[in-house]
């Protein structure tokens, strides 16, 4: 009998996953990890100096729907993958379907753009430290995803420390969101896309191992 076949096997036998339901342990986790990412912001690299006025505007607004987005998109992967029955495929039509609608929104404003103001548009004015700070605040939620993860049944480890990944990258890049200034679809678009690509990477290389039966 093959891995594959064990694993479904013994997964059609298993109950109720210990410790109580998966959603809400994996709520438990985005909120230590929106806490922990909060208290590096504040301690470590600090809050946006316009942030009132740029609450007060759209973008910021904008910019937080669209990685709270790709959140929910990641806990219900993250939820649903943490059952030893369930492939998680559904889940991540969602994931594209978020990332489509913001990069594509990207797209359109570069090339309504000058020119001259493209370059511009796709560097900011914070790109050398964006992916680094993403990646930071975005790696203890992390492990404490991957831990809960653990208490309970992947089937597929890969791919559910992805969406562990997914899940944590995107609820620390809103929380980045009162540090960082950057108001373009494009940069947010591209860079806190990869950010949060990033993490995800690094959940599928932990996952793989950390994860496995």
């Amino acid at each position: 009998m093959r891995t594959d076949d064990l694993i479904d096997t013994l997964a059609a036998d298993a109950g109720p996953a210990p410790g109580g339901a998966p959603a809400k342990r994996l709520l438990i986790v985005a909120a230590l990890g929106a806490v922990v990412a909060l208290t590096l912001v504040l301690a470590w690299l600090g809050v946006r100096s316009d942030l009132h006025a740029a609450m007060l505007g759209p973008f910021f607004w904008v910019k937080a729907v669209y990685t709270a987005l790709l959140a929910v998109a990641g806990f219900w992967a993250c939820e649903r993958l943490s059952r030893p029955t369930e492939t998680g495929r559904r889940t991540f039509w969602l994931v594209g379907a978020v990332l489509i609608l913001f990069v594509g929104a990207g797209i359109i404003q570069m090339m309504l753009a000058e020119p001259y103001q493209r370059m511009g548009l796709v560097k900011g004015h914070s790109i050398a430290h964006c992916l680094r700070n993403i990646l930071v605040l975005g790696t203890p939620m992390l492990v404490l995803a991957l831990v809960v993860l653990r208490g309970l049944a992947p089937a597929r480890p890969t791919l559910a420390g992805f969406a562990a990944g997914l899940f944590s990258g995107s609820v620390c890049a809103t929380v980045y969101g009162l540090h960082c200034a950057e108001s373009t679809m494009v940069f947010v678009g591209f860079w806190y896309t990869l950010g949060v690509l990033l993490v995800a990477g690094l959940g599928a290389v932990l996952g793989r191992w950390v994860l496995r039966w």
